[in-house]
């Protein structure tokens, strides 16, 4: 064999090896989520670290943001992530988004139209409570001091604030403060606010319940509390009259802690969402990987024990024309949804 032809040759095996090894190598997938500590962040950290048991395909990264509010301004702002970065978000903040909803978003983001869904990490349940026993429904809440987690946390705040503006009581508060998830409820117990706010992250129809970390502080400090009911018709009326997708969450007696009897409040569907542009094998390959080691996962991760297979796909099945088609292809291939 001449010089020329030993060169090539060599040339060659080193590019097969190159390409076998890129080949080798997983994408990675930027996750923004929300704060280090929450449900959501943890549970896409746990994801990250077991995720190459389950593909070799595809890594996800969690990163921690200030929440889903945030996410969805960030990446509708950023077209250079498009195609390598995912978000944890929410129906109704993209809603709120897409339509300009004050002060979360002076403008409507349009581009917010061309995010598609991956999948659905929860169905969630956003509550209002209160030491005060005068206190049963939201009419009761005139000159009350009411605390709420962060702003830019839709499930936090951001829905507690739209709703509270659009029924007219927040003029009618002593105070409105957005302090945080844990630092909602330490002002409620220390008697700087009257009513606080938690919120609950379930599988379909309450099947698995995650209850945030404040629930805990409430419990243990041992006085008798209640949840606030929000009568249905307080939040069909919002929808209708918006067009805002908040769900109606009638909450079964002694599904959550503390509760005794049935009560109602909103919510909506959290969600793991991408632009319109993300390639299709990275979304195939992060839904097939999610339905594969959602069950799993709860082993390690407490708010990974809703992520079965049928709360992940519940959108492709009532709402089809927002998921990404590399996801519909996943959830078609697993039999989650018919062709």
């Amino acid at each position: 064999m001449n010089r020329i032809s030993v060169c090539s040759a060599i040339a060659a095996a080193f590019s097969f090896m190159t390409v076998a090894t890129a080949q080798a190598d997983p994408a990675k997938v930027d996750i923004l989520v929300s704060p280090a500590g929450s449900g959501p962040y943890l549970a896409w950290a746990t994801m990250q670290n077991y995720a190459p048991d389950y593909s070799k395909a595809i890594q996800p990264i969690a990163v921690e943001t200030p929440g889903f509010t945030y996410n969805v301004r960030f990446l509708a702002s950023s077209p250079e992530l498009w195609k390598n970065t995912l978000i944890g978000s929410g129906e109704v903040v993209e809603w709120a988004a897409a339509n300009g909803v004050k002060p979360f978003f002076p403008e409507p983001l349009k581009v917010v139209e061309d995010f598609r869904v991956i999948g659905v990490m929860s169905q969630s349940t956003n509550v209002f409570v209160t030491l005060d026993d005068k206190i049963k429904t939201i009419d009761d809440m005139a000159g009350k001091r009411v605390a709420v987690g962060l702003l830019t946390q839709n499930e936090w705040g951001m829905h507690q604030r739209m709703l509270l503006d659009a029924w007219g009581i927040t003029p009618k508060l002593r105070s409105f403060d957005a302090l945080g998830p844990g630092q909602n409820i330490d002002a409620m117990l220390d008697g700087r606010s009257d009513i606080g706010t938690l919120v609950v992250h379930s599988s379909l129809n309450f099947g698995s319940n995650l209850e945030a970390a404040p629930f805990k502080t409430l419990e243990s400090a041992g006085r008798p509390w209640h949840y606030i009911n929000i009568p249905a018709e307080k939040i069909e009326e919002y929808n209708s009259s918006k067009g805002a997708p908040f769900a109606i969450r009638k909450v079964p007696a002694k599904t959550l802690s503390g509760q005794t009897g049935e009560f109602t409040s909103f919510g909506n569907y959290t969600l793991l969402t991408a632009h319109k542009s993300f390639p299709d094998d990275l979304a195939y390959e992060m839904a097939k990987l999610w339905i594969s080691s959602g069950p799993s996962l709860g082993k390690y991760s407490a708010i990974a024990k809703i992520w079965d297979p049928e709360t992940i796909s519940i959108m492709a099945r009532t709402s089809p024309e927002r998921i990404h088609p590399g996801a519909m292809r996943a959830y078609v291939e697993a039999g989650l949804v018919k062709k």
